[in-house]
């Protein structure tokens, strides 16, 4: 399983990279209210976030897999 990156010491391994593959910025343009959504649990950004690797035709590595295999990796319907 994946460390989850939370805390400011975790992002560390992050410094010196450019700002688009810095997580520190992945929400810089999200709205306010998406954010508040996200954080109280009314949507789940996990499952989201699969949804986009899966239309992307990529599995959890970033490894092009196709539409449709992605599609079953992430549990996708």
């Amino acid at each position: 399983m994946t460390k989850k990156i939370g805390k400011e010491q975790d992002l560390k391994k992050f410094d010196g990279r450019n700002d688009e593959l810095d997580p520190r910025y992945i929400f810089n343009m999200t709205a306010t209210q998406l954010l508040t959504e996200a954080l109280k649990g009314e949507f789940d950004i996990t499952y989201l976030i699969k949804r986009q690797l899966a239309n992307r035709g990529l599995d959890r590595d970033g490894k092009w897999v196709g539409f449709d295999k992605a599609k079953e990796l992430h549990q996708i319907k």
